[in-house]
C-alpha cells in the first residue's frame, strides 16, 4: 500500500469512526492501531531506558529524567503517523515502570527486558497506613511524565494511562501471590477492605493525571490501547483474577470492577485468554463498555479465541491485541460482526503494517 498524503484519512474521518464502534454500528471496517516494534518487550523500545536495564538494579523515581524520554515519544508519535492509522497514538507515562506498585510502597528493580515490584506488605493490619501521599515521589514522577507529555504533544496526540494493574494485581503485588490466595480463605473481610483501599488509590491516581489532560478533540484515549473515546475514559486489568474461582471473582473483584467503571462513560478492560473462565462475571458489569483480548504468545490462536470473541461482541465492543498476522485478520472477517471491532497491532515493520492496513481497509469493497 502506498501511505501517501491522498490515502490518509482526515481528522474527521478517524473521530467519524472512533464513534461508529463505539456506539456499536456497522464499520466500513475496523479500526485499527499499529505499533511498529521487533518484540513486546516496551521498556527497551525507548533508549532512554536501556541503561536501567541492568538485572537487580534497584530503580528509583530520581533517576528517571523524563526529558530524557521525550525523543523516543517523538519518534513513536513519527512513525504512527507514517502508518498512516485510522487509530491516534497515545501517550502515556513511561509504560515500563510498574506505576502502581511502586506508588503504594513496593521497591522497583529492573530486569533485562522490565521493571518488577518487589511486595513488602506482611501483616493486613498494616492496610490502614497504605494511603496517596500527594508528595509521594513516584508519584509525582507519573504527573511529570503527564505534563511534560500533554506540552511535548501540543495538540497533536492524545495523553492516556499506561499498564496500571487493577486491584487484584495491586494486591498481590503488595502482598505476594500465594499470601494473597490464602487471605482471601482465611480473612475474607479484610481482603475486600484491601481490593476496596488500592482501588480507591488507583481512581486517586487517574483522577490526579485526568486533570493534567486537556481533551483531545473533545474527548480522550485509552492509554497503551490508543482507541479514542467521545468523553472520559479509563481501563484496568485484574491478571492475577486467574487465580480466583468464579465465585471468588464476584464475591471480591466485582465490586471493584464496578467502582472503577462507574462514573465513566468509555471502559474497558484488560483480558488474556488464561481468564477466559471469567468471562460471564466480566461481562455481568454493565459498566463496562470493551473488553481487550490479548493474543499471547505461545497462547491460543484467533481460531481458537473465536467462540469467546463472539460472546463478546454479543455484549461488548472488542479490542484485539497482538501480534496479528494476515491469516488472523482473514479468521476474523469471515467469522466476526463488523461492528464495535478494533485491532491494536504488533508488527515488527512498516511494510507488513502497510500490508495488513491495506488488507484491513479492503473489507469496505
Amino acid at each position: 500500500m502506498n501511505n501517501d498524503t491522498q490515502n490518509r484519512p482526515t481528522i474527521s474521518d478517524r473521530l467519524y469512526m472512533h464513534r461508529l464502534y463505539w456506539e456499536c454500528k456497522e464499520q466500513p471496517y475496523p479500526l485499527a492501531a499499529f505499533r511498529v516494534e521487533e518484540d513486546f518487550f516496551f521498556s527497551r523500545h525507548f533508549q532512554a531506558a536501556r541503561p536501567f536495564l541492568v538485572p537487580g538494579k534497584r530503580i528509583t523515581p530520581e533517576m528517571l529524567s523524563v526529558e530524557d524520554f521525550l525523543p523516543d515519544y517523538e519518534r513513536m508519535f513519527q512513525v504512527s503517523e507514517e502508518v498512516g492509522q485510522d487509530a491516534f497514538w497515545t501517550a502515556e507515562p513511561f509504560t515500563g515502570i510498574p506505576w502502581m506498585e511502586a506508588i503504594l510502597g513496593c521497591e522497583i528493580c529492573a530486569g533485562e527486558e522490565s521493571f518488577i515490584s518487589k511486595p513488602w506488605l506482611k501483616d493486613l493490619r498494616e492496610v490502614d497506613t497504605i494511603q496517596l501521599d500527594p508528595k509521594n515521589p513516584w508519584f509525582q514522577k507519573y504527573l511529570e511524565f503527564t505534563e511534560k507529555l500533554v506540552a511535548l504533544s501540543h495538540g497533536r496526540f492524545p495523553v492516556g494511562m499506561p499498564i496500571m494493574r487493577g486491584p487484584s494485581d495491586m494486591v498481590g503485588a503488595l502482598m505476594g501471590q500465594t499470601e494473597m490466595v490464602y487471605a482471601l480463605t482465611d480473612e475474607p473481610k479484610r481482603m475486600k477492605q484491601f481490593f476496596l483501599k488500592v482501588t480507591d488509590i488507583f481512581l486517586q491516581v487517574q483522577e490526579a493525571q485526568t486533570n493534567r489532560i486537556p481533551p483531545f478533540f473533545g474527548g480522550s484515549a485509552l492509554g497503551f490501547y490508543h482507541v479514542w473515546c467521545p468523553g472520559p475514559s479509563i481501563w484496568y486489568q485484574d491478571d492475577l483474577s486467574a487465580l480466583l474461582s468464579p465465585g471468588m471473582f464476584r464475591e471480591f473483584l466485582a465490586p471493584t470492577s464496578r467502582k472503577i467503571c462507574e462514573g465513566f462513560p468509555y471502559t474497558a478492560v484488560h483480558l488474556h485468554p488464561a481468564s477466559f473462565f471469567m468471562l460471564d462475571e466480566i461481562l455481568s458489569n454493565n459498566a463496562l463498555k470493551a473488553v481487550e483480548v490479548n493474543k499471547d504468545v505461545g497462547g491460543p490462536t484467533v481460531e481458537e479465541m473465536l467462540p469467546e470473541l463472539k460472546k463478546i461482541l454479543d455484549k461488548k465492543n472488542l479490542i484485539l491485541w497482538g501480534d496479528l498476522s494476515l491469516q488472523d485478520l482473514v479468521c476474523v472477517r469471515k467469522n466476526l460482526p463488523l461492528r464495535g471491532l478494533f485491532f491494536h497491532i504488533i508488527t515488527p515493520s512498516m511494510e507488513k503494517a502497510n500490508e495488513l492496513l491495506a488488507f484491513i481497509r479492503s473489507w469496505r469493497n
